[in-house]
């Protein structure tokens, strides 16, 4: 079984390429964490925090920013699939320590998959044309 298959990643094709969601198990059964529009615009509005600080706020407050970005990305997932909300934030919260907490490896999943995520479509750079001659 491949890494993507053991962390239940969705999408074209590894575990970090062209994905916008990924399947974890926390809280006592596997949750869909998506990755979108909806998602990356709840989280920022929530937080009241742009999508240039995002980094910074990880940075200098894990313990608030991490679980925020967490609930509101499962949310997403349940309204997408049109389920019912049946958790806060204090539940994932409490999930996360039930986990191991902020260095637990389903955050450092959830983490991998977000930041992977933000980048899916950006092309790369060929370094050929960088060069002048």
């Amino acid at each position: 079984m491949g890494q993507g298959e053991q962390l239940g990643v969705i999408g074209k094709q590894n575990k970090y390429n062209f994905m916008n969601l990924v399947r974890l198990n926390i809280g006592g059964k596997t949750r869909e964490f998506h990755f979108g529009l909806g998602f990356i615009g709840a989280f920022l509005e929530a937080s009241k925090i742009s999508m240039s600080e995002i980094d910074a706020k990880l940075q200098e407050n894990p313990f608030k920013y991490i679980p925020e970005m967490m609930y509101h990305s499962l949310k997403y997932a349940e309204l997408r699939n049109k389920n019912e909300i049946d958790f806060d934030a204090f539940d994932v919260s409490e999930w996360i320590d039930e986990a191991g907490g902020i260095g637990s490896q389903v955050v450092v999943d959830f983490s991998t998959a977000f930041f992977q995520s933000l980048t899916k479509d950006v092309p790369k750079a060929e370094e050929d044309k960088k060069k002048v001659t």
